[in-house]
């Protein structure tokens, strides 16, 4: 099951290139990730395939694990208004989203990958 890290630093231009070149001498996969920097800090969400592994190896070198969670990955019809739908569904469900991915788009759909605090809820909606 694939797993969201989500890493806090202090920013600086090396960043993504450090992330990417440590993760990749230890063989993790990065699926998807988003990363934003504020007030020189930044927060970079991963998702990959072992978060306990990934979260070891960021810690172990500088990296601040703010946390990890598992997450869920939905395809959709790529066509307008099918997130907004799916979204509703898990509203309806009393699911709550705290961040969402696009992984993969091709041939008419859209592979999305959801953090929501109730993942069980979100898997039946």
């Amino acid at each position: 099951m694939l797993e969201e890290i989500i890493v806090t630093v202090d920013d600086r231009p090396t960043l993504l290139a450090e992330l990417g070149e440590l993760l990749g001498q230890h063989g993790v996969n990065i699926e998807t990730l988003a990363g934003s920097s504020h007030d020189g800090r930044s927060v970079i969400h991963l998702v990959v395939d072992d978060g306990d592994e990934t979260a070891e190896i960021l810690a172990s070198h500088g990296f601040k694990v703010e946390g990890s969670r598992p997450v869920l990955t939905v395809t959709l019809d790529d066509r307008p208004g099918e997130l907004g739908t799916y979204c509703r569904r898990l509203s309806k469900a009393g699911v709550s989203i705290s961040s969402v991915y696009m992984a993969h788009r091709n041939g008419g759909e859209t592979e999305l990958v959801f953090a929501v605090d109730n993942l069980e809820a979100a898997t039946k909606a």
